[in-house]
Parts: C-alpha cells; structure tokens; sequence
C-alpha cells in the first residue's frame, strides 16, 4: 500500500508548483514534480491515489498511464506519469540507501553546467527590463542566458518588439553564452527574414524555431547560419527526434523528466542525443524537485550533460525544500542525501490527500 499526497506552492501569478508525495507503509517518502501539467491532472490523481492505497504496483500503474496518454490528453497524462515516476524513483532509491544518480547508475557525483533560464523573474516584459534581469543573473554569477524574447507580443509586433528583448539582454550580457527560445512563435519566414539580426546576436543556441519533426523547416533554418538549433522539451521518444539529430541539424536536444513521461524517457532521448554527437540539456524551468531529478539524471549521465534553472522568480526558492537548494551560480552539484536528497519545507506548500476514486474513475478522468 502506498499513499499519495500532493503539495503546492503558488509562485507567481503564472507559475505554480505541483508535486506529489508517495509515502509507503513504512513511512518513507518519495517525490516527483509534476507541474505545468495543466487542469487536468486534478482529475487524475484520485483514481491514481485509490489504485495505489489498494495495492497496485507503481509500475502497473504507470503501464495504465500509459495506455490513457492518447489524444488532447497525452501531454497532461505524461507529464502526471512524469512526477509520478519521479516519485518512485526517489522512493527505490531512498529505500536502497543511495543518492539517485547512484541508483540511477553514476559512477561519481559530479556538479553539473546550468544555465539561466530568464523568462519566469520576467513581470513587465519590457526590453529594459530583459536586460535588467540579465545583468542580475551575471551578477549572480551565471555566465549562460536564456530568453524567450518573443512571448506575449501581439502578431504584428512580435518579430520586432522580440529582437528589441533580445538585443537588450545581449547588451546587458555582452560576454555572457546566450540562447533565445522562438517558443514556436514565430513562422518560418519571419524566422528566416531575421536570419541576420538573430546571427548578429552570437547565440549558442536557437530553440524551438522550427519542431524538431519538421525536417523541411529545420533544413531552411540550419541553411540559414543563425546558430546550432535546440529543442525537444516535449519529445516522449527516440524515434521522434532521431532523424533530426542524426541529420545534425538539431544541435540540442532538451529532455524533460516531467513532460517526456520521466526520467525513464528523458534518458532514453538524452541517450539518443548523445549518440547523435548532439548536446543534451535537461529541461527545467520548474520548481526544486523537478530541477533535482533532472540535476541527478545529468550527474548519471556524464560530464557532457547540462541543465536549466529557473532564475529570480522567488526569492525564497531555495528555501522551499530541506536542505536548501544550491545557491545561483553556473555549476550545481546533486545534494548528498538519499534518493532526490531534499526533502519539502512545510512553511512553503500546502499539502492535500487526493479524494478516493475508483479505478474506473481513473479512466474516466481522462476524458
């Protein structure tokens, strides 16, 4: 028998953390993050919870979310399962006495390359402020940036007011590494029109201008010179993102342990990258258990993996979880503890128990 918690911690008007808690009958604990999964995650936990408390194994449980993760609901459905598998991978591990890279099969800790994501410290979206948030994140010792430039601007003025963002955080940041994020905002001839100012710009990476399954688009795009492309953060598996890593037009690929279904299926696609000669940086604009799992998987995978980390949004981000998070700076090391080796701080979330369902209920929230 395994109880399920969740615990959530409102942020920011935009961003919330969700994450879960399994709890087994010997009272050790296991987390996975779960957040941005949207609405319709409330209408899954309570069949998940009931199948669990009566018994279920994690791993059937995870076959079923399987099985439901099809059609408008996939991404809702995986990014649950992601946390979901978080969890018990930190509950195995904990159980077995060993730091989750460890179990995961690291052969050494090891701290990993970060950068700073931006977006979320953003409130006005101002290119002044851009650079302001720019400077902060150098200030605090990063030395590769993150902007998503093009976010929140009406059509018309989304190509323009988004090279003014950027320019002003390159500005800000002149030695700094910088990559922009499109976020697929822009079409592919607005991204090719810009193909020089965005070069001008001397970017590590280009992100998510065209989708990773789109091999037309990327061939336009890498032709054009702009910089080595990313993307990838809501691939689920090999075959969707192989072709373009192989072809080398898709430089990066950024797994997500939430959204490609868990850390099973980031490794998975982390793996195919690798083989490809690509990078490989774990997506994680997210809260501390989701960036600790992803932090673990990279130690696990070797030197050549980064990460992400959600820059300024809260100050008391650190503090969320016992003990308290890495301070800001470029390199990051996995805490020394069992499992995830952190813990929540209860003065940051609030906890509830999902309310009982039958496993048909299960199917029937995901709908």
């Amino acid at each position: 028998m395994i109880a399920v918690e969740l615990a959530t911690a409102r942020v920011s008007g935009r961003t919330r953390w969700d994450v879960l808690r399994l709890r087994d009958r010997d009272g050790a604990v296991g987390l996975g993050e779960y957040s941005d999964a949207g609405d319709g995650a409330a209408r899954l936990w309570p069949g998940l919870a009931a199948r669990l408390a009566d018994g279920a194994d994690v791993a059937a449980v995870l076959a079923e979310l399987d099985q439901l993760a099809t059609g408008p609901d996939r991404f809702t459905v995986l990014t649950v399962r992601g946390g979901l598998e978080q969890a018990a991978s930190d509950l195995a591990a904990r159980r077995a006495g060993q730091p989750l890279w460890r179990w995961l099969g690291g052969r050494a800790p090891r701290p990993v390359r970060r950068y700073a994501n931006l977006n979320r410290a953003l409130r006005h979206r101002t290119p002044e402020e851009f650079g302001e948030v720019a400077a902060a994140a150098l200030a605090a010792g990063y030395t590769a940036l993150k902007c998503a430039p093009f976010d929140g601007l009406a059509p018309g003025e989304r190509l323009r007011g988004g090279l003014d963002r950027a320019r002003a955080v390159r500005r800000a940041a002149p030695g700094a590494e910088l990559m922009v994020d499109v976020h697929g905002l822009l079409t592919l001839d607005q991204v090719l029109s810009a193909a020089g100012e965005l070069a001008g710009l001397g970017l590590r990476w280009l992100e998510d201008a065209v989708p990773p399954d789109d091999p037309a688009g990327l061939a336009a795009v890498h032709a054009a010179g702009i910089a080595p492309l990313a993307g990838g953060e809501f691939a689920t598996a090999p075959e969707q993102v192989g072709p373009a890593l192989r072809s080398g037009r898709l430089a990066w690929l950024l797994p997500d342990v939430k959204h490609a279904g868990g850390p099973t299926a980031a490794r998975r696609l982390a793996e195919e990258a690798l083989a490809a000669g690509a990078g490989v940086s774990l997506h994680s604009p997210s809260g501390p258990v989701a960036t600790a799992a992803g932090l673990h998987l990279a130690a696990a995978l070797g030197p050549s993996v980064e990460t992400e980390f959600a820059f300024g949004e809260a100050a008391w981000r650190r503090h969320s979880v016992s003990p308290a998070e890495s301070p800001d700076g470029p390199w990051i090391t996995p805490p020394d503890g069992p499992g995830l080796g952190l813990d929540l701080d209860p003065a940051h979330w609030t906890v509830t128990s999902p309310t009982p369902a039958t496993r048909r209920d299960l199917h029937r929230s995901s709908r």
